[in-house]
């Protein structure tokens, strides 16, 4: 693929009571410097003016938007679903309604895709901006856990999946990009304990060893607490403001491989919901065995030193406390 190469390119919208910010995600989608072909709008029922804004940029640039209208809400699983499935580009764009991309966005993705043929799902690092435009100091990355030392490590196919397996979701679904071929291989949905559409299409890409990450903002995205994640971004981003640095010395040791017997005491719980992931995972694909052993090989250390440290009475209650945080 070639940035310079007329391409079959796809966007998928997902809207809901939108009015606010709409206008301004289609401008910067529109004007993207490798033209967009087809915009899929899926709207969930909205009861504002969004249906409105939809049609009147359809009428606008006749050929490219399509708008399927839900008659009552079916949430973000079902409709980002639809709206992949409805997507004939070659590579198809995911999209928030409220955010915005940077002019060139496209041209980035497809120079990656150009460059690595082998790659399958892309995502990217985004500028952030509050409700009103105004650009904040941290990136997504910052706040969503996936700051430059960490990169480090992921910066290997191997590394990525351990590091989405073992250290959380971080990639967004408004910054990936996917090739048509490989969306039969991530449908349906399989939505799991904090899991969402965003994390099982990194999931799934990143155990075929198809998943790559530019290292660079390609959009604002817009954080404000109406959001699902809204609220916790607030907070980490007023964290990170305050000087704070979100990635504990714990994480470190552990990446490196220099953790005591202490350490393995307090990764239990954490070591514990891996291998719940990977045991869910399991269900619906193949896990790489060798990683997945692993997990359950560090779940198992953590075990032995919990026993060795604390009294039945007090692993239990604490257990207890843990399950239901």
């Amino acid at each position: 693929m070639r940035a310079d190469v007329k391409l079959s390119l796809s966007v998928g919208v997902c809207t809901y009571n939108s009015e606010k910010y709409l206008p301004q995600q289609l401008d910067s989608i529109l004007t993207q410097t490798v033209p967009v072909r087809e915009i899929v709008v899926i709207d969930d029922a909205s009861a504002d003016k969004t249906v409105d804004i939809l049609q009147d940029y359809a009428a606008r640039y006749p050929g490219i938007f399509r708008i399927v209208r839900n008659e009552k809400n079916r949430g973000a699983k079902r409709n980002f679903e639809k709206v992949l499935s409805l997507c004939v580009g070659e590579v198809i764009f995911l999209s928030d309604h409220d955010d915005s991309w940077y002019p060139d966005k496209v041209e980035r993705v497809l120079e990656h895709f150009d460059k690595h043929p082998e790659d399958q799902v892309v995502f990217s690092n985004a500028a952030l901006m509050d409700e009103n435009g105004a650009v904040l100091r941290p990136t997504l990355w910052d706040v969503a856990g996936f700051p430059a030392e960490l990169r480090t490590f992921a910066s290997t196919k191997d590394n990525l999946l351990r590091f989405l397996l073992k250290y959380g979701r971080i990639v967004t679904g408004a910054t990936l990009a996917i090739k048509k071929d490989f969306v039969p291989g991530l449908l349906p949905f399989r939505l799991m304990h904090k899991i969402w559409h965003d994390a099982w299409i990194a999931l799934v890409a990143a155990n075929y060893r198809v998943l790559a990450y530019i290292d660079a903002p390609l959009m604002y995205y817009r954080v404000h607490s109406r959001q699902q994640v809204g609220w916790g971004y607030i907070q980490k981003i007023s964290s990170i403001e305050a000087g704070n640095n979100l990635v504990s010395e714990l994480t470190r040791r552990e990446i490196n491989g220099n953790c005591e017997e202490e350490d393995h005491v307090q990764l239990v719980h954490a070591r514990r919901k891996r291998v719940r992931l990977v045991k869910r995972l399991g269900r619906f694909i193949q896990l790489d065995k060798n990683i997945a052993d692993e997990i359950r090989e560090e779940c198992r250390q953590a075990e032995k030193a919990f026993r060795h440290a604390k009294p039945l009475s007090v692993r239990i209650a604490e257990t207890i406390r843990k399950m239901f945080k």
